[in-house]
């Protein structure tokens, strides 16, 4: 009987509760004790008798009603002390160790109801991705993914291969020079901020969850700047060599570019017909993974091309 189960008795009680229905004796204490501790049953001159459920029930559930009450008076109250104590704004939390970090972003997967929006650097020591636990399930219901990179995806064939599974269950993902922070945004309710470094002493991590906030709208805000000039990876991206160093043609193409100077103008510059500009600054975007011209100028200068 699932009902008595969602309740919390054990299957002796169900038992004895089944046993009783039925005019049979009962000889289990410990079962009866659940049944009177839930009000199914009552002690009447020495014999136990069933009460009628619904009347039962809606007293549960009444009580029910008055602890939750109670609980979210206690939390309001109990997050004032903690705040008066502690000083601190009760929107942010820190997450003391690294394994606590780990366990925050997992439960994105399963928290998340609609969107989920992330930039990561990866294991700065190891040069590591890996694919968060749920991940896959997630985006199988239905919740958006779009991630931020850095560029290191683009060198590494593993990584790359990580990623593009992910592409190919249905993320957005995008590349960014240099990413200086892992930042998970979890439907605009809350989001989860890590860092990594090496020092003297070995890799220190410290994390964080924001909740709603004008800092949280500051982290989706910065998401949102960096994810307009990120370089999209599509299902078909290669690894690039983005380290080569240029033709002196390209850097001058570039800088012609930058300039704002029109095809027509640059053609010119060159003596060569607008279209063999056009398919220069293609393989320039091809090289570079950069599907407009702004992209292009934003990863040539990031690369030192420019």
């Amino acid at each position: 009987m699932e009902p008595l189960r969602a309740l919390g008795l054990s299957a002796e009680a169900e038992s004895a509760y089944v046993d009783l229905l039925h005019g049979k004796p009962v000889d289990d204490e410990a079962a009866v004790a659940e049944l009177l501790a839930l009000g199914l049953v009552e002690r009447t001159d020495g014999e136990l008798v069933i009460r009628p459920p619904r009347r039962a029930m809606d007293a549960l559930a009444e009580r029910h009603t008055k602890q939750a009450e109670l609980a979210r008076d206690s939390a309001e109250l109990l997050n004032e002390l903690w705040k008066s104590a502690a000083g601190r704004q009760d929107y942010l939390e820190i997450l003391p160790t690294y394994p606590a970090s780990q366990a925050v972003l997992n439960s994105v997967q399963k928290d998340a109801q609609d969107h989920v929006r992330a930039m990561t650097t990866g294991n700065l020591a190891a040069r590591e991705l890996k694919i968060v636990e749920g991940m896959f399930d997630a985006l199988e219901r239905g919740v958006r993914y779009e991630v931020i990179y850095g560029a290191h995806v683009l060198q590494d064939a593993n990584a790359l291969h990580m990623v593009q599974a992910c592409i190919d269950a249905g993320e957005q993902a995008r590349v960014f020079p240099y990413v200086p922070l892992n930042i998970t945004i979890v439907d605009d309710r809350w989001a989860l901020v890590g860092a990594r470094a090496e020092v003297e002493r070995g890799p220190e991590f410290v994390a964080m969850v924001v909740h709603q906030s004008p800092l949280l709208g500051g982290l989706a805000r910065i998401f949102e700047a960096l994810w307009r000039i990120a370089v999209p990876i599509t299902g078909g991206t290669e690894l690039n060599d983005v380290n080569a160093a240029p033709s002196l043609e390209s850097k001058r193409l570039l800088t012609y570019l930058s300039a704002g100077l029109t095809d027509e103008s640059i053609a010119r510059e060159f003596g060569v017909s607008e279209r063999t500009i056009a398919r220069r600054i293609g393989r320039l975007q091809e090289a570079l993974g950069a599907q407009t011209r702004f992209q292009l100028g934003v990863q040539a200068s990031r690369q030192g091309w420019l």
